[in-house]
């Protein structure tokens, strides 16, 4: 047996004693590892032990300790289903970080992908793109030049536009003090995550929506200075937001 082959399976059952997974399938696959008798006999034996359990637990702790410091909106949205998404997360999604805002984004990202409570996947998508926006663009980026036409843009890399069923002042009041959230309806209220914005985030305007999605690409300004279906002032608010910029030639 190779050293190797002995601390793959060991780490394999630890990681899935951890992800509330289950070590049954690691154990099943241990007959078509090159381990001797006495290793596979021991490895079995060595998850009914405290020190395994503990071993076990610490990972998993972290793991959480890790979402709950780098997604906590979304957690405080998702109020007595917390436990329940966390612990369907960590099954779902092996571990693959030991950082704290890559678990967090992780997290974010499985949250908005399958969780129906409403308003949680606004807010999910929300600090998402706020955690993006930090970490890839400087503070005050923005305030690119007027449109004109025949300019071609694209949407910044780290720029969203994300949809709320209601206010999201509301909503984020509601979450921060514990009160019933807003019941969803319609229209949409856009939220606009940009680096020229002021805190990064500020409520959108319809058309600034629509300006946004209609960027898809890299995209030229009609006539008017304005995009499909988006006149020519909500395109010069989101080049000054920063959401929108000059797209850069192919290189």
């Amino acid at each position: 047996m190779g050293l190797r082959d002995w601390q793959a399976a060991l780490g394999q059952l630890v990681e899935a004693r951890s992800s509330g997974r289950g070590v049954e399938g690691v154990l099943a696959s241990l007959e078509e590892r090159p381990l001797k008798d006495e290793e596979r006999r021991w490895l079995r034996e060595v998850v009914h032990t405290p020190g395994f359990a503990l071993t076990s637990d610490v990972p998993r702790w972290w793991r959480d300790l890790r979402v709950q410091r780098s997604a906590r909106l979304t957690l405080m949205a998702l109020r007595g289903s917390q436990e329940e998404v966390l612990r369907d997360y960590l099954r779902a999604v092996p571990c693959f970080t030991l950082f704290f805002i890559a678990e967090g984004l992780a997290f974010l990202a499985y949250v908005a992908r399958t969780v129906t409570l409403p308003h949680v996947k606004s807010l999910a998508e929300l600090e998402h793109a706020l955690w993006t926006l930090k970490l890839a663009a400087p503070a005050g980026e923005g305030g690119a030049p007027e449109g004109v036409p025949g300019l071609v843009l694209e949407r910044h890399p780290a720029a969203a536009c994300v949809p709320f069923q209601a206010s999201p002042q509301d909503v984020l009041a509601a979450v921060l003090t514990g009160r019933a959230l807003p019941v969803p309806g319609e229209p949409e209220h856009p939220v606009l995550v940009a680096p020229g914005v002021a805190g990064l985030w500020r409520p959108a305007t319809c058309d600034e929506a629509r300006a946004f999605e209609a960027c898809d690409g890299v995209t030229p300004l009609d006539a008017a200075g304005a995009l499909p279906g988006a006149p020519a002032e909500a395109v010069a608010t989101l080049l000054a937001a920063g959401a929108l910029r000059v797209a850069r030639p192919p290189e």
